[in-house]
């Protein structure tokens, strides 16, 4: 491959990984900043705590039959159970969350908010498809860092100042986690 091909392919696959790179920025950036997002939760049915038994064998047509008799039209992937909570999932949309409380099944609808969903899907939670968008993601990140440091080394009038920056990422990444 020539060099002014690298350096269009390199331009093209960089311009397509910016949306992308940059709102996985913003949304780490908040979580290190402590802006986790908020999930918005509202009671949407109760009833006998008997009418679901989180030890069925049946337990998930069982769930979607709940969601049907209260008019909830929904699919969930699947499910977990953690302190005696049953959440549908995924989470970083709308999914349901029922708890035996007292004598009561109580079902909630949560509603995550933007950041909250930003956050799930920079933590790789997401539908397979977008699943699959990060795995493209990161191999054409790799592509762009290569070869972007590949056309630095290889231009006469590049290479100087592209090995003293490489070298001073690559000790300045050594030192932090050394300590």
């Amino acid at each position: 491959m020539q060099r002014r091909q690298l350096i269009t392919l390199h331009l093209y696959v960089s311009a397509f990984l910016v949306p992308m790179l940059f709102i996985m920025s913003l949304s780490g950036i908040l979580e290190l900043l402590d802006v986790k997002g908020e999930m918005y939760k509202d009671l949407i049915y109760s009833t006998d705590k008997d009418a679901l038994d989180f030890k069925s064998r049946t337990i998930k047509q069982d769930i979607r039959d709940m969601l049907a008799s209260i008019e909830v039209d929904y699919d969930f992937e699947h499910f977990r159970i953690r302190k005696g909570k049953l959440y549908t999932l995924p989470n970083y949309k709308i999914h349901y969350v029922f708890k035996k409380q007292g004598g009561y099944l109580r079902v909630y609808e949560y509603t995550p908010s933007t950041q909250f969903k930003l956050m799930a899907l920079h933590k790789g939670n997401g539908p397979a498809l977008y699943q699959l968008y990060q795995q493209i993601f990161v191999y054409g990140l790799f592509f762009v860092l290569l070869t972007g440091l590949w056309l630095g080394l290889t231009s006469p009038a590049l290479r100087s100042k592209t090995i003293v920056i490489f070298l001073s990422g690559f000790v300045f990444y050594l030192l932090l986690i050394s300590y």
